[in-house]
């Protein structure tokens, strides 16, 4: 893929995250508080859990095996903490 290529990709996978984001937070915004807090709540636990298990594991390995008993969600929260945070760590290539 040529570069040109890859900054037509970028730019449209950038609109598309944009234009989701956009809606969902008209979603968010539209729940009653109650239930904004809950969501705001939950997944800033999950995002501690992630954060968490990032910090014990010694290997790359090792944090899959932590992550085996996990629902989906908080595997794929805990891998893209893995790769943005400690990618070092991990040594893994970031994107």
């Amino acid at each position: 893929m040529s570069h040109d290529e890859e900054e037509r990709l970028v730019t449209a996978i950038n609109s598309i995250t944009d234009s989701i984001s956009k809606e969902m937070l008209k979603k968010f915004l539209a729940l009653p508080s109650s239930q904004q807090k809950n969501l705001v709540l939950i997944k800033s636990s999950q995002l501690l859990l992630a954060n968490i298990l990032c910090q014990v594991a010694s290997t790359e390995e090792e944090l899959q095996q932590l992550l085996h008993s996990q629902g989906e969600e908080l595997k794929e929260l805990t891998l893209d903490c893995a790769a943005s945070g400690y990618a070092e760590k991990f040594q893994l290539k970031k994107h």
